[in-house]
């Protein structure tokens, strides 16, 4: 029961950290190359490191003011 209710908890953040990672990747491509490519390389990034509970929304608060 507790296991099932981890797993609930961390899929809701790794879907949260998703999204706030589609952004910081989004503010990253602005400021560097600004391309596809750049962007994919992003969010590649951002999207293995939402895996990690609390160190996107890390990320996002370190460069939400791009």
């Amino acid at each position: 029961m507790q296991m099932a209710f981890l797993v609930v908890v961390w899929q809701i953040v790794y879907i949260v950290q998703g999204f706030l990672a589609y952004g910081t990747a989004y503010r990253l491509t602005k400021r560097g190359g600004d391309n596809g490519v750049s962007f994919f390389g992003w969010m590649l990034v951002h999207g293995l490191v939402a895996a990690i509970p609390g160190i996107g929304i890390y990320f996002w608060y370190k460069y939400r003011d791009l």
